[in-house]
């Protein structure tokens, strides 16, 4: 308080000396100290805010410039908090036109006659890294969909493998954990994921999946969508039926190897989203087709695995993929942040007709979503103009199972029926001679940095699903070994 007194002082004496006549101008003042009579004429009418509020040309800069401070205050309050996984993405808006009828399914009133058109918006992503990581590298791509319809919004959530890591929410976690670069450096640590593979034999199916070549991808007009957890369909008369949605790209599913993937990261490490909106800017129309996998849950009695384990798929022989609609994306987002960094998507976006199952990591998901959104984008975030649904409250909100009776002892257990080895290893068998080669050589490529026994269990577990494709990873190791 004493210094600021002394400064007042000063100021006050130098201005009475600048202003009479005879007073000496051979020396320029500090800008602290230049005379009221040598500064700017007041402005009337609107402000000049380009400039901030000084003492003199030079400043100091005042405190109470509450033009500055609002101008920096929004600047840096305007970014909208990443995402804590699937950070990196891209949009585009069009419309979903049902061509099926699934009346006998489902009440969803969208779903009820054909013809029947609903704007979405859809984003597609990727479930790790960050926003400088390459669209072609190795990862799960995600691919949500926003349907608005006249009874409000609903949300899907796909990837594009049909599979997931782990079939329980409450490790999920630790999976992304896994899948994150190392604390200690924050570069991507070998050791890391593989021990996530080795300590989860439920995730071997996921691994034969996630190391073939549909691993990497190049564009997202070409890829499929899963909804990997298992959905419920009630119909008007309150028959439930299991249900899994995927989407069939129209343009056909197109995947490249691992060689093509690391020149494309070089090349252009945005590649996707590129090749994404300029097909749509030269006004192409990005289309997918959805179909749905049904099942009746008595079906679950006499199945060799759990038809609610995300580490499973359903025999598409016994359960055909039955068409519904079709997607067309015809339109670029406008402003990128508002439109689609600000979409918050949640599995708990449901429509009467449409439930969510006992799967367990969808029931995790159906809550998580919502406290994730108010984190990042704030507790208004449902009247973002992208979220918006008129007339939303909490009473909202589908009860999903509703008139359902349930009872049981409480427990932590693992399901019944696990088999974590059968569908990896059919999938396997499944490949042609070529895709058998690229997955031994994807995974022995990046199984040789892990620790030794680290890879030893990694290995035990791919034997316990193909003996053939454990043997032919370990002949592939020595080669990169050596490098």
């Amino acid at each position: 308080m004493r210094e600021g007194g002394r400064q007042n002082q000063q100021i006050k004496r130098n201005q009475s000396q600048s202003s009479s006549p005879g007073a000496n101008r051979s020396s320029q003042p500090t800008a602290a100290e230049t005379p009221r009579s040598n500064a700017a004429p007041a402005k009337t009418g609107n402000p000049d805010v380009t400039h901030s509020q000084t003492v003199g040309v030079r400043g100091p800069v005042l405190v109470q410039d509450t033009a500055l401070h609002e101008t920096l205050g929004n600047f840096v309050s305007s970014t909208t908090l990443p995402r804590r996984i699937h950070t990196k993405g891209y949009g585009a808006f069009g419309y979903f036109r049902t061509t099926h009828s699934m009346k006998e399914y489902t009440k969803a009133g969208f779903l009820q006659t054909p013809g029947q058109q609903v704007p979405v918006a859809v984003r597609f992503s990727l479930a790790a890294g960050n926003q400088g990581t390459p669209d072609t590298l190795r990862n799960v791509r995600g691919f949500s969909t926003r349907f608005y319809t006249d009874e409000g919004n609903f949300d899907l959530l796909c990837n594009h493998l049909p599979v997931f890591f782990v079939r329980d929410a409450i490790r999920v976690p630790d999976v992304i954990a896994h899948l994150s670069p190392s604390p200690v450096n924050n570069l991507a640590d070998p050791e890391r994921v593989w021990s996530m593979f080795a300590k989860y034999p439920e995730a071997t199916n996921m691994l034969v999946w996630f190391f073939s070549d549909l691993g990497t991808i190049k564009s997202l007009r070409h890829i499929r969508g899963y909804s990997v957890s298992t959905y419920v369909w009630q119909n008007a008369q309150g028959v439930r039926r299991y249900v899994k949605y995927i989407w069939i790209s129209a343009a056909g599913q197109e995947y490249i190897d691992r060689k093509e993937a690391q020149q494309l990261a070089c090349k252009d490490p945005n590649i996707a989203g590129r090749d994404l909106y300029d097909s749509i800017a030269q006004g192409k129309t990005v289309e997918y087709e959805l179909r749905v996998q049904l099942m009746d849950p008595e079906d679950a009695k006499t199945l060799p695995f759990d038809p609610l384990d995300d580490t499973k798929v359903w025999d598409e022989a016994r359960y055909p993929s039955i068409p519904v609609g079709q997607m067309v994306l015809n339109r670029n987002p406008d402003n990128y942040t508002e439109q689609v960094e600000k979409l918050a998507f949640n599995p708990a976006n449901l429509l009467p007709g449409l439930e969510f199952s006992d799967d367990k990591i969808l029931q995790g998901r159906t809550f998580i979503y919502s406290d994730a959104q108010r984190h990042r984008l704030g507790p208004d975030y449902r009247n973002i103009p992208v979220n918006k649904q008129p007339g939303w409250s909490p009473a909202s909100m589908v009860s999903s199972g509703e008139g359902r009776h349930i009872s049981g002892e409480i427990m932590r257990a693992e399901i019944p029926n696990p088999d974590n080895f059968t569908q990896a290893g059919q999938r396997y068998e499944a490949f042609s001679d070529v895709e058998k080669k690229n997955l031994a050589d994807n995974i022995a490529s990046e199984l040789v940095a892990a620790q030794p026994d680290t890879q030893r269990a990694v290995l035990r577990n791919v034997e316990q699903a193909s003996p053939a494709l454990a043997e032919a990873i370990r002949k592939q190791m020595p080669l990169y070994t050596q490098k």
